[in-house]
């Protein structure tokens, strides 16, 4: 029996899962990222520091392995995001700790402010966006108020990158990460110099691309020693954690759509070729090189597990503190969504808490609830959450439709929302479209396993993989009354919303009150 091990180095929790090469899981583990935060030059920003995160990977690794009998692996690979890295010198060893996130209210730098790149024509190129929020901006912002950040820096290497790095010795980067430097050209698969150049950066910064399932090399024996693998045991590249997750739940064909729905939520379409007309690039849309060779996915991402987070805090009575207190929260929130009607007592909800990335691509917009009366309750407004959301996913995927010019040939769920099924129901009817809903946990570690087992040859392909992994699913069906009812609030009053409240975005984002000192007004 064949064993291989995916692991998903995620914002919210890295997990480890082996399985056997039918995709049976054998054991798993799971640990919460190092996550600390520290002020750069006034800021806060969030980091992993190196240490910290290799003993998080080795801790999670050894417990997996620790569960086996026969602890005796044939391959493993990671799947990563794509805005956490780390500078490193000549040796690989990293000079600073790898941010995940830095405070939006924080300038752009100036290498980003005074790089000259036009977004229309970065996008027909990269299928990115000049975003302040991918590895090049912040890149440049830690350059610039943290000098030590890149003081003796010959590469950047991604988190997952990097593990593999620390794992085997060889530094790599496969088509679907280098993606996510926006400095990737879509349709000659090489990094751009003069893209690099533009923003200050050296063309040999990044590893040279690879396809994913590339081999890289084995465990050396340092590493064996702290993780609990074998030495020699072969190290595969993996790619992009939405990338493997979607690869996972059988997203192979062009018209396969797959929406994963967890902090934040991606609407992605899979095609044979790059997807890079303007329509795409107005509406916010992102093409990638998916892991699986010969594939692009176009995509459109919004926050929305953090959404919902914003709201369980906002309006719990009590801060819970176990994740079982979480569960019980999640509970009551579900149990209120589900009491109250559908439409909320007319209340709509736009869920850009954190902005919105598409298909309205404007940093400053906020959210909003809209046609509160003195009827509405913790019921109307909790779902009201819930059908915002999935309001906004339908309006990612219809400009999907749009921009690409062809229906979904299928549309697949996975990812942690996933497991809520009202949310699930309620993301149905208001698509209206029949929902393939992926059963099977940790859809990321499980596509980061198969391209492993690719990688070593143990499948012939990424077809023989997906047919050989068991992803089980469940069919969920709109019921054709409530996706009438919700395509008139959706065209009538949810999209005349989020036009009327454009022009007041940017006239809140500038005001500020006035400064009040408190010793002169002092009643005395």
């Amino acid at each position: 029996m064949s064993r291989l091990l995916g692991i998903d180095l995620g914002n919210t929790s890295f997990k480890a899962v082996i399985y056997d090469e039918h995709g049976t899981t054998l054991s798993s583990s799971r640990i919460s990222p190092p996550d600390e935060q520290i002020l750069v030059d006034g800021f806060r920003v969030t980091v992993w520091r190196p240490e910290k995160l290799w003993e998080s990977v080795c801790t999670l690794v050894r417990r997996a392995v620790d569960d086996l009998t026969d602890k005796a692996l044939d391959a493993m690979a990671i799947a990563e995001l794509g805005l956490v890295g780390y500078p490193v010198d000549d040796s690989g060893n990293a000079l600073y700790a790898g941010v995940t996130w830095i405070d939006p209210a924080a300038p752009a730098s100036r290498a980003f402010s005074a790089c000259g790149l036009d977004d229309h024509t970065l996008f027909g190129t990269t299928g990115n966006h000049l975003s302040p929020i991918y590895p090049p901006a912040w890149i440049t912002w830690m350059a610039e108020h943290e000098p030590s950040y890149c003081r003796g820096m010959a590469r950047w290497l991604n988190v997952g990158d990097y593990v593999a790095y620390r794992l085997c010795g060889e530094m790599a980067l496969d088509y679907s990460m280098a993606s996510q430097t926006t400095m990737f050209d879509q349709r000659s698969m090489r990094l751009r110099p003069n893209l690099l150049g533009s923003m200050g950066l050296d063309e040999t910064l990044f590893p040279h691309p690879r396809p994913a399932g590339t081999l890289l090399g084995g465990i050396r024996s340092d590493a064996a020693a702290v993780t609990g693998l074998s030495v020699g045991l072969p190290v595969v590249l993996g790619g992009a954690d939405f990338s493997c997750g979607a690869y996972a739940a059988g997203f192979l064909d062009a018209g396969d759509t797959a929406i994963v729905t967890g902090t934040w939520e991606n609407v992605v379409v899979c095609s044979d070729q790059p997807q890079l007309s303007p329509a795409l690039g107005d509406c916010g849309a992102i093409c990638d090189v998916h892991v699986v060779s010969g594939r692009w996915s176009t995509r459109i991402e919004n926050l929305s597990g953090d959404v919902t987070e914003w709201y369980r805090k906002l309006i719990s009575e009590q801060q819970s503190d176990s994740a079982t207190d979480d569960a019980m929260c999640w509970h009551s929130l579900i149990e209120l969504a589900e009491a109250a009607d559908a439409g909320s007592n007319g209340v709509i909800f736009v869920p850009h808490i954190f902005g919105s990335y598409g298909p309205i691509h404007n940093r400053l917009s906020r959210g909003a609830f809209v046609g509160l009366s003195g009827s509405c309750g913790r019921q109307e407004l909790t779902r009201a959450v819930f059908e915002g959301l999935n309001f906004q996913t339908r309006h990612a995927l219809e400009a999907l439709i749009s921009g690409i010019g062809s229906q979904p040939r299928r549309i697949v769920l996975m990812g942690g929302g996933a497991k809520n099924p009202f949310w699930v129901q309620n993301k149905a009817d208001i698509l209206g479209r029949d929902l393939e809903v992926v059963t099977t946990p940790d859809v990321t570690p499980r596509g980061v396993a198969m391209i492993a087992g690719v990688g070593i040859g143990l499948f012939r392909d990424f077809r023989d993989a997906a047919d050989r992994f068991a992803r089980p699913t469940t069919k969920v069906l709109p019921n054709p009354k409530l996706t009438e009812f919700y395509r008139k609030l959706y065209d009538d009053v949810y999209l005349t919303i989020l036009d009327e409240l454009t022009p007041f975005h940017s006239r809140l984002a500038v005001s500020q009150p006035p400064r009040i000192d408190a010793a002169v007004h002092a009643v005395s």
